[in-house]
């Protein structure tokens, strides 16, 4: 019977392509956000932290539903993840986005906060102590990024995070194919 919300098995160009929706809906989402911010205050507006409910929401039922429909090509998900590290590289160290600067920023950072939440989850269900210790590493993390990012945007603290971030999604990247955060086996 269709479970309309139950993980898929995505095939590679699927995978790539619901990659890359959940990625444009953000940032088209987050280029808009002069509608509840014309003035460009950002962070100390509550229109602007109100616009931005809608991509944490997309970020995080998008990345879930990804990670659970990439289990036949979990290489998709380290893919997906590198490009995330590459997002904050390009945007942090290089002019190369220009004007939507901050439209990059707006959509990497809910992403990479889902990504922490699967991290945290991944390590947690791995059963271990280490791993087990180790969640409170991402969540911790995404915490942090999720403060920065909505309520206090503190300069020092990005210089800290971004090097940070492309690290972590790239050691995430490294393991993302082993890790399920799923039951494997099925009902159906």
């Amino acid at each position: 019977m269709f479970k309309p919300f139950a993980p898929r098995d995505l095939d590679p160009i699927a995978a790539l392509a619901a990659a890359a929706i959940i990625i444009f809906a953000i940032f088209a989402w987050t280029a808009k956000t002069a509608v509840a911010d014309p003035n460009d205050v950002g962070v100390t507006h509550w229109g602007w932290k109100l616009w931005q409910i809608g991509p944490l929401v997309m970020g995080f039922a998008g990345a879930w539903w990804f990670w659970l429909s990439t289990r036949r090509v979990a290489w998709v998900r380290s893919l997906a993840l590198a490009v995330l590290a590459l997002m904050v590289f390009i945007n942090g160290y290089t002019g190369l986005f220009g004007d939507y600067w901050g439209e990059v920023w707006r959509t990497v950072n809910p992403l990479f906060i889902a990504s922490c939440s699967i991290a945290a989850v991944a390590l947690w269900r791995c059963g271990c102590t280490a791993g087990k210790a180790g969640a409170a590493v991402p969540a911790a993390l995404g915490a942090v990024v999720f403060a920065n990012a909505y309520f206090l945007n503190i300069a020092v603290l990005w210089m800290v995070l971004d090097p940070v971030r492309m690290l972590t999604e790239l050691t995430w990247a490294a393991v993302a194919n082993k890790a399920n955060v799923a039951t494997t086996t099925s009902t159906e």
